[in-house]
Order: C-alpha cells, then sequence, then structure tokens
C-alpha cells in the first residue's frame, strides 16, 4: 500500500463546523455515527488515522478517544509544522500521507500530502487542490465515505469489511 497515514483535521469533517452552545455556557459538537464506523473500517488495515485540529477542547478528546484513535493533535495552529514533526515520527513522506480537511489553514497541507480529501462546504480553491471532494457534508458521513473511497481505491475496502464483521463476532 502506498499511503500509511491518514489524517483528519475535525471541525467541517468529523462535524458539521457548526457551534452549538447549551445553556450552560458550554460549547458542544455533533459528530456522526457513520464516520465511527468508517474510523473502525480503517483500524482494520495498516493506515494509522491521526487527528490534527485547531482547536483543543474536552470533546474531541472524548470522541476520539471512544474512537481508539491515540494519535490525537489538538489546538494545532501551524498543521504544516505538525504534520512535518509526525511525517519523522513515523518515518513516513508526504507522498505516503492522506489528509482531509476544508479551510485555508489546511492547505499548506492539502498542497504537499500523497492524497489530499475535502468536503463539498469547502471553498472551489480547496477543492481544486484536492483528488477527492466527497458527496456527503462534514458531520454527515463524509470521514466514512472518504475512508471507504481510499480502501477501495487501494483494493482494501472488503478485507477490512470482513476483518470488522469478524471483530464484531467476536465482540458480542
Amino acid at each position: 500500500m502506498r499511503y500509511k497515514l491518514f489524517i483528519f483535521d475535525v471541525d467541517g469533517i468529523f462535524t458539521d463546523g457548526g457551534m452549538y452552545y447549551l445553556d450552560s455556557g458550554e460549547a458542544a459538537r455533533k459528530f456522526n455515527v457513520r464516520d465511527g464506523l468508517g474510523i473502525r473500517l480503517l483500524q482494520q488495515t495498516s493506515l494509522v488515522p491521526i487527528v490534527l485540529s485547531g482547536k483543543d477542547t474536552e470533546i474531541v478528546k472524548h470522541r476520539m478517544k471512544v474512537l481508539n484513535i491515540p494519535h490525537v493533535y489538538l489546538g494545532i495552529r501551524d498543521k504544516l509544522s505538525t504534520v512535518e514533526s509526525i511525517l519523522k515520527e513515523f518515518d513516513v513522506t508526504f507522498k505516503e500521507v492522506i489528509f482531509m480537511g476544508d479551510d485555508w489553514n489546511d492547505v499548506p497541507v492539502l498542497e504537499k500530502v500523497g492524497c489530499a480529501i475535502t468536503v463539498p462546504a469547502a471553498s472551489q480553491e480547496i477543492k481544486d487542490v484536492c483528488a477527492y471532494v466527497t458527496e456527503n457534508h462534514g458531520g454527515s458521513g463524509a470521514v466514512r465515505e472518504a475512508v471507504e473511497w481510499i480502501l477501495k481505491k487501494e483494493n482494501l475496502f472488503d478485507k477490512a469489511v470482513k476483518s470488522f464483521l469478524i471483530y464484531l463476532q467476536k465482540h458480542e
């Protein structure tokens, strides 16, 4: 397989990008369970899921813990520098990375990786640097769609699904 890391932004990718405020003043975000299953499929392969977000929130930490994603980088303003550090940590090149982002702060990374993916709400200029634009919007299954697209492209989809179903049977 030519890819080793699948790095995801959060707001606008795992979420719809909206900010929900509770009466208590706390902020909330909506995640989609379909995306969670997409991550579970990805985890059946050798591709390492990584989350990289400009914001640092307990909500995101909790969701990524539930999804069993140990590599989570939050509060990152300079995503390119952080990705360069991640590449060194995992001993991979930009060509071996898939990155899914949707906004201007993601562009420096989107332009350098082996496979760039975004969502329909992204600006046209961002879409233009991406190999794939999901049909589903962020927070509405875009992560799952992107994972399934890349697994099918790399001929890993059927094996990942079979492995996931076996895992479910063992953990009933």
